[in-house]
């Protein structure tokens, strides 16, 4: 049993999820509310809310447990790819309530939404990153 909390203290993958969960509940809400409003263009506010990586990266920190700071950036790293991700799905899934698409835009869209998901998930891996790293060092200076 020790192995196990050993490995945990080295990376707390349930950190991640703590620090993802509500700042992703709290952007599907909005969207999904203004969606069913009548104003499904909500979702293409997605790089307003990749700043929201930055809430998921001090979440991240400080739920870690974990032992390495390295340890603690590349969880923050984790949870705020992971976001962005979900972000991007969401994108994916209420693009289609904004209005058909023509035939010859349907590659376009396709690509929009493929560049949305990769650019998305870099970006708010990256800050939420930048965001750990920041408070890292703070926490290292004050010590």
């Amino acid at each position: 049993m020790p192995e196990l909390h050993d490995r945990t203290k080295r990376f707390d993958f349930i950190a991640i999820v703590k620090a993802i969960w509500v700042p992703f509940v709290s952007w599907l809400s909005a969207v999904l509310i203004v969606t069913f409003a009548g104003q499904p263009g909500v979702v293409c506010i997605t790089p307003v809310a990749w700043l929201m990586s930055l809430w998921v990266g001090l979440r991240s920190v400080a739920y870690s447990r974990s032992a390495q700071k390295s340890s603690r950036l590349t969880e923050a790293g984790l949870a705020g790819g992971i976001f962005g991700l979900l972000q991007g799905v969401l994108f994916l899934v209420v693009m289609p309530l904004m209005g058909s698409i023509q035939a010859e835009e349907k590659q376009k869209a396709i690509l929009m939404s493929v560049v949305m998901i990769v650019f998305g998930t870099l970006v708010s891996a990256v800050l939420s990153m930048a965001i750990a790293a920041s408070l890292e060092r703070r926490r290292t200076t004050r010590s």
